[in-house]
This record gives structure tokens, C-alpha cells and sequence, in this order.
């Protein structure tokens, strides 16, 4: 990226999580250390799938949403909508300026609609789908239904990289701001959960499944007894805009956006290397011109998988040495897929914030081939000022953006 002196802040979030509506929902249950997580009918009644535990969005009321809109809007991208209003109202905005650009994708497009289109097809009927179905399981449907609606008319960017999703918007909008290509944006990932996802998950043995009779438990990274993930569902979503922007309007800066860094993984499409998570984190650091000892706090991918824990504390204690706070916010969340990147980084503004560091929920006993790092078991009372947060994707994409305190 060409160097220049713009520098990118953060002037709003939104969010929905399995905690509810709202970037305070999701605080007040981190912080609370809620369980979210429960028991999938769809997954018990499923012999050969190992996981029964999920964690989902509670029942919201979108009726606020014109008809016209939401008629086209699938769960993923209503999430989408309640988030960037959310976000839009914390930057100051009523209602989307002009030119705005906006970098938001998700994993996969919605199966549930999918699954209705296929049973039309396979029963026949194709004359049952409708425009409004296939509107909804386009790649983009949920930026392309959610601009539509807000009349966000900037550039429209879906970048879709499974896990990392969330952050490599973020970083995408940061590039985008800090090169003068658009002033505004907002961007993040959303997701919607599906039962497949733990099925997919679980033939990979990447699933958690010795917590089924505690689900609140389930979800435990770099814990020993860890199995694997938990999927999870929902949307985060960040207004960044140059600084000039935000001070010439009066914004609130709640964070400074340093450094953004992606880098590949070649070898196992499944399995990150400690070797090529370590280089994405050096870059970042290096975009942000900063030495590891300055970095507060990592919030981790860590999604209770026992190799890629495993490999991100390596990376780490590569990078910074034993010394580094580390947490996730997956043991209270579960894995949020394409909007898990975003989504955390919305709470790791609220840490910034605050002067509160969240421990890793249900982190008892790390195991011993984790690094010896500064797990984060309780919650801390510190004044942070910068902290690297990680997503790592199946498919190789790497991320890591960091985040520091207004001046």
C-alpha cells in the first residue's frame, strides 16, 4: 500500500449477536460471561453428527424494515440492516452520506433459502420461486439488498473468505480510506447459522462434542479439553473514515485503525502453519510501524479447534514472546463464521474503550502444547492501547488488523 500520512479512524459499530441487538447487548454478555450457546433439535435428531450445540441470534422483530426491502432480505442480511443502521446512528449519520462505500460479505449465502429453492425443483414446481428468493442467494445478496435499502450508493465490496471475512472487509475499507478511494465506509461480515455448517464442521472433526449435556461449556479455546468449535451466527459492522473526516464533522473517534495485513496459506486448506500465521501478524505490525512490545493485548481467532490453537500460539509467542496478553471471545460467543472478524473487533473497541479486558470463557487449564502466553482468565482491569486481532479462514486466508486508542 502506497505510504501516505492519512490516517483512519473508527467513528461507529453495530452489532447483532447471539447476545441480541446491539454493539451493548454483546458488551453487557461478554462481559457478564453469559452462555449463549444450546442445543440444536435439527443436530440431535442426527446419530452420525457428533456436535449438538450452537449458538443463535434471538428472536428479532424486523417489522420496522419496509416491506418492500425486507421481502428480498434473508436472515443474514436483515442482521446485516439492524447493524448498519446501528453504526450509521453512532457515527452521527440518520441516514447514509453521500458516496459512502460499503465492504461486507458473508461465508455463504443463505441455505435456508437455498434448501426451499431446491425442494421447489425437486417437487417440480419450479413456477413456486420467486424473483425475491433468488435475490437472496446471490453471492452479495446481503450488501446488495442492505445498499439498496439505506440507498448506500458508494462502491459495493463482497469479499467472501470464509472466517477471515469480517476483518478482510475491515481491512479492504482501512486500504480504501488510507488510498483516498473512498472517504467513508462501512464494512464487516454477517452470517446466518444453518445446521450444515455444523455437520460440514464435524465431518472435519473440527467440532466441539464433549460439552453437549453443558452447552454453555462447549465452546472453550485453548483449554485442554477442547474438541472444536461451536458455530454461531450474526453481524458486525464498523464506520471508518479518514480522521480528517471525522474531526471536520465532529465525530467521536473510537479507534484509530495502524495496521492491516493478509497473507495466504499453501500447504492445508483446513490447518494453518504456525509459520505463515507468525508472517501475517509481522506484517501488520509492519504496516502499523510498530515494534511487538507495543501491542497490549492479541485477541485471537483461537476457535477451540486443537491444531489451529495450537498454531496461533506459536505464531504468537514467535511474534511477541511470552509476555503478550492473549484472549478470545469465542468461548463466549461460539464462531461466528463470516462475521466473526468484525463482530470481535467491535468488542475489542469496547476494551479499548473501557479499560476492560474479557477473559476466554471457559479457559480452565490451557493445554501444554498451547505457548506459554498470558492467557487472559479473568477480567482485567487495564488501560489498552493497542491490540492486533486475528482471523484465520479454512481456505488459507489470513488476517490481522490493529486497532489503537485515540490519542
Amino acid at each position: 500500500m502506497p505510504a501516505n500520512n492519512t490516517k483512519v479512524v473508527i467513528t461507529g459499530a453495530g452489532a447483532v449477536s447471539p447476545y441480541g441487538a446491539g454493539v451493548a447487548a454483546l458488551w453487557d454478555g461478554i462481559l457478564a460471561g453469559r452462555g449463549c450457546m444450546h442445543t440444536v433439535p435439527e443436530l440431535e435428531a442426527l446419530p452420525m453428527v457428533k456436535t449438538k450445540v450452537a449458538a443463535t441470534v434471538p428472536e428479532m422483530d424486523f417489522s420496522y424494515i419496509p416491506r418492500r426491502d425486507r421481502r428480498s432480505m434473508s436472515r443474514m442480511a436483515l442482521y446485516a440492516y439492524a447493524a448498519a443502521q446501528e453504526a450509521l446512528r453512532h457515527a452521527g449519520y440518520e441516514s447514509a452520506p453521500q458516496g459512502l462505500g460499503f465492504f461486507m460479505g458473508s461465508t455463504l449465502n443463505s441455505i435456508s433459502v437455498w434448501m426451499q429453492i431446491t425442494s421447489h425443483c425437486h417437487g417440480g414446481h419450479l413456477e413456486l420461486v420467486k424473483t425475491s428468493d433468488f435475490l437472496q442467494i446471490m453471492n452479495h445478496s446481503p450488501l446488495a439488498t442492505v445498499s439498496q435499502a439505506l440507498k448506500i450508493n458508494g462502491p459495493c465490496v463482497g469479499a467472501s473468505d470464509a472466517c477471515a471475512t469480517g476483518l478482510m472487509n475491515a481491512g479492504l475499507a482501512y486500504m480504501a480510506v488510507k488510498t483516498g478511494f473512498v472517504k467513508q465506509a462501512l464494512c464487516g461480515g454477517t452470517e446466518e447459522y444453518h445446521p450444515m455448517f455444523s455437520a460440514c464442521f464435524d465431518i472435519m472433526q473440527a467440532t466441539s462434542h464433549n460439552f453437549n449435556d453443558r452447552p454453555a461449556e462447549a465452546c472453550r479455546p485453548f483449554d485442554k479439553d477442547r474438541t472444536g468449535l461451536v458455530a454461531s451466527e450474526g453481524c458486525g459492522l464498523l464506520f471508518v473514515e479518514s480522521e480528517e473526516s471525522a474531526k471536520a464533522r465532529g465525530a467521536e473517534i473510537l479507534a484509530e485503525i495502524i495496521g492491516f495485513a493478509s497473507n495466504t496459506e499453501t500447504e492445508n486448506m483446513a490447518y494453518p502453519s504456525a509459520e505463515t500465521l507468525r508472517e501475517c501478524m509481522q506484517a501488520a505490525l509492519a504496516d502499523a510501524g510498530i515494534k511487538p512490545e507495543e501491542v497490549d493485548l492479541l485477541n485471537a481467532h483461537a476457535t477451540g479447534t486443537v491444531i489451529g490453537d495450537i498454531a496461533e500460539t506459536q505464531a504468537a509467542a514467535a511474534v511477541f514472546g511470552p509476555g503478550v496478553k492473549i484472549n478470545s471471545l469465542k468461548g463466549h460467543l461460539g464462531h461466528t463464521m463470516g462475521a466473526s472478524g468484525s463482530l470481535e473487533t467491535v468488542a475489542c473497541l469496547e476494551t479499548l474503550r473501557r479499560g476492560m479486558i474479557p477473559p476466554t470463557q471457559n479457559l480452565h487449564a490451557p493445554d501444554e502444547r498451547c505457548a506459554r502466553l498470558e492467557y487472559v482468565r479473568q477480567t482485567e482491569e487495564s488501560p489498552v492501547k493497542i491490540i492486533l486481532k486475528n482471523s484465520f479462514a479454512i481456505g488459507g486466508n489470513n488476517c490481522s488488523l490493529i486497532l489503537r486508542r485515540p490519542q
